[in-house]
């Protein structure tokens, strides 16, 4: 999940406040610190945690409401502060369809802009654009050769000049070409640069003149940390800002800093970086962002994510799995769909996280084929009711497979949490309450036509 820290800590502070039966004065100033040690921690810049805390505190002490009602107010307070800090509304997209357009990437040295370059082609590409991408860096070596190999894995033809020295030369007359042979969109990588190399930051103002591209667009490093703010009140006084781009969120980033500097700039968040593979970019939607980290799912990119894999509903193997009654056999193929989809922690951190088993948070995957040879060695008995795989059988699976004991072991720990899990989910949803540890998903049969939705998921 992307900052699984601070969504931990933030969801935590959240089920404190859910959790008291009045939410008075004190209760407000423990969310307060809660939230200030959770954003700073996270390397959000302290004026602007300050700032939003302050109007969080303010707004929930003097807005005269019923006590039943506060509870909630302070929770969408909140929810609508982080959203303005991150951006506020959607960025609206610039480019449009049929037309000549230009993205121009910039940021400093090895905030990522050639990777994102390769990732940002493949995802116009699959909208029905024809891309193209474009290198004017003549500062770093290496860097048309690296963009040309990005983007032959997925198509995409790369223009530049690596004899010329000139960027301008280069992105005036390769842009030319890149349009002359068809090509709609065109996104071009500058060279990196600090807010002090007065040069090349002259440069790409002249970049922005002459190219006059649709959007420029601010790529930032996930682990810059607070002096991500400066760098993008430097950026934004310099060229006309559309939007930001933050790469290396996945992993241990804290990001708190970059993803906060679209305060600093009149752009916001378009994508986020969240892997290294070429299609690990992710649309950046504020709301559902937030609502992510406070553990609310993300019920719609879940469910588009699960169409998008083209996974087929087996309707007897959801009927066994809503009832508790699934096999060794049916985890394996949920685990297996479940690669179609994405990593198993992105999928997590859509559905709100909450109170899913530990077992269930491990990247069950990268077992899976371990777990087709031990299910090869199990008789059709021990895959229907996996309760009398006891010391003897797991010898004899251990031997059978060429497998360590703590292979099966976690297999069938894996088993038991999530048989418990969908017992626990019939149970609320026979109640009418939705989904438990997640707190945003329907109940009753709209939670049912929801798992019914998600297939073999």
């Amino acid at each position: 999940m992307v900052l699984e820290k601070l969504g931990r800590q933030l969801d935590n502070a959240i089920r404190r406040i859910r959790r008291l039966p009045i939410v008075d004065k004190d209760a407000v100033n423990a969310l307060i610190q809660d939230l200030q040690r959770s954003l700073l921690s996270a390397d959000v810049k302290v004026e602007l945690v300050f700032q939003m805390t302050e109007n969080i505190k303010k707004e929930a002490t003097n807005t005269k409401l019923q006590k039943a009602k506060r509870k909630d107010f302070v929770i969408k307070l909140v929810h609508d502060e982080l959203i303005n800090l991150l951006g506020g509304k959607p960025t609206p997209i610039r480019i449009k369809p049929g037309k000549k357009n230009v993205i121009l990437l910039v940021g400093i040295q090895g905030s990522g802009k050639t990777t994102t370059i390769g990732k940002l082609a493949k995802y116009y590409k699959s909208k029905g654009y024809k891309v193209a991408a474009l290198t004017t860096d003549t500062w770093r070596p290496g860097a048309y050769e690296q963009l040309v190999q990005l983007t032959e894995q997925i198509g995409v033809k790369c223009y530049g000049n690596p004899s010329e020295k000139n960027a301008i030369k280069i992105a005036v007359q390769e842009t030319k070409k890149a349009i002359n042979d068809g090509n709609d969109l065109i996104i071009a990588d500058t060279a990196g640069r600090h807010k002090e190399e007065k040069e090349l930051m002259k440069e790409m103002a002249i970049l922005e003149q002459k190219l006059k591209p649709n959007e420029i667009c601010l790529v930032i490093d996930g682990t810059l940390g607070q002096q991500a703010y400066n760098q993008a009140v430097a950026f934004d006084q310099t060229t006309n800002l559309g939007s930001i781009i933050v790469t290396k969120l996945d992993g241990t980033a804290k990001g708190g800093g970059a993803l906060s500097a679209c305060a600093a700039t009149n752009a916001g968040i378009r994508f986020i970086g969240v892997g290294e593979k070429i299609d690990a970019l992710e649309e950046f939607e504020p709301s559902k962002f937030v609502g992510t980290l406070l553990g609310i799912p993300d019920i719609e990119s879940l469910v588009q994510k699960v169409e998008e894999a083209e996974i087929v509903p087996d309707e007897e193997t959801i009927k066994r799995m809503m009832h508790g009654k699934f096999t060794l056999e049916d985890l394996y193929l949920q685990l297996s769909q479940i690669k179609k989809v994405g990593k198993f922690q992105q999928i997590l951190s859509m559905m709100g996280g909450g109170n899913i088993p530990d077992a269930l948070k491990d990247d069950a995957e990268r077992n899976l084929e371990r777990w087709r040879i031990v299910l090869d060695s199990m008789t059709h008995e021990e895959k229907i009711e996996p309760k009398i795989i006891k010391k003897t059988r797991k010898r004899r699976i251990a031997i059978g497979s060429g497998t360590d004991y703590s292979v099966i072991n976690k297999m069938l720990d894996q088993y038991s949490q999530m048989k418990k899990f969908m017992k626990r989910f019939l149970q609320m949803q026979k109640k009418g309450k939705g989904f438990p540890g997640m707190p945003g998903l329907p109940g009753g049969k709209a939670g049912a036509d929801f798992m019914k939705k998600l297939g073999k998921f």
